[in-house]
């Protein structure tokens, strides 16, 4: 797109360093709207993800203890 943009400033006459200038900023401007756009579904993923790995621990936690349980009782008895 920002061919397009470069190209439509030039056909009305803006100079190469303008154009320039006008892409960028309009590169950066859409850029900080993408991550504000975002960063919701970011912190929705970081929480997902911390909220997986505790269950996977917990499971982990799990599963030893069953591993280890007859062990465990042999030892008490």
């Amino acid at each position: 797109m920002h061919i397009a943009l470069f190209t439509a400033l030039k056909s009305v006459s803006v100079s190469d360093d303008k154009a320039t200038e006008v892409v960028e900023a309009f590169e950066e401007y859409v850029a900080v709207k993408i991550k504000e756009a975002t960063a919701e579904l970011v912190a929705q993923q970081k929480a997902t993800n911390w909220l997986i790995g505790s269950l996977g621990s917990v499971i982990a936690i799990g599963v030893l203890v069953s591993a280890l349980s007859p062990i465990i009782a042999k030892l008490i008895h």
